[in-house]
Order: structure tokens, then sequence, then C-alpha cells
């Protein structure tokens, strides 16, 4: 037997609308899904001397992909506007920027 699209949306729906599904998964592909990936990234540094300011920006100047870094007051030093082609070049540049000696950060994340 072979229903419609329509058919068996609505035969889904309904089993989810008895309560007959405990849980639903979607297993989505970002790198298909995706083109551009906008993010935030958050840095904390233990080290917040004039001197590690400076080597913060002359690494951030040359990476195009973060758009715009503002320095902050409170528990987050900086927060960048990035752009990247996808999630995966998001997380090499996050880890790039975590383990390069020249800076000292002990937090790093993106959102």
């Amino acid at each position: 037997m072979s229903l419609s699209t329509s058919a068996c949306f609505r035969r889904v729906k309904a089993l989810k609308e008895a309560s007959y599904f405990r849980a639903s998964h979607a297993d989505v592909d970002l790198e298909q899904l995706c083109e551009y990936v906008f993010a935030y990234i958050e840095f904390t540094s233990d080290n917040n001397s004039a001197a590690m300011r400076r080597k913060f920006a002359d690494v951030i100047k040359d990476m195009p992909h973060i758009m715009d870094c503002m320095q902050l007051s409170g528990d987050v030093d900086y927060i960048s506007f990035s752009c990247f082609p996808d999630i995966k070049a998001l997380n090499e540049a996050c880890t790039a920027l975590s383990d390069n000696p020249n800076l000292s950060f002990n937090l790093l994340k993106h959102a």
C-alpha cells in the first residue's frame, strides 16, 4: 500500500497528537544546510595587559571571517561578530585561536 505525501503527513501528525511518539530525532547535515555561519565569539583572557591586547588585535586583524570585534567590561573581555563558510571553518578558527601560544585565553566560546 502506498500513501501520498500529504496522507502520510496527516497520519504522522495524528499519531503525534495522540501522544504515540515519546520523542523524535532529526539528524540534520548542517554542512549541507548552511551556506554561511554567522556567529558571535566570546573571548575571555587571563592576561588583559596592553601588550596582550595588541597581540590579540594583531592576530584577529588577519582573520577575514571576523567582521567586528569589541572590547567589553565584565566577565567577557571581547566579543566578535563573524561569518564563516561553514561550521567546520568556525570550529577550526576557534581551535586555532585557543591554541595560539601568543594569546592567553582561559575561555573561548561561540554561539
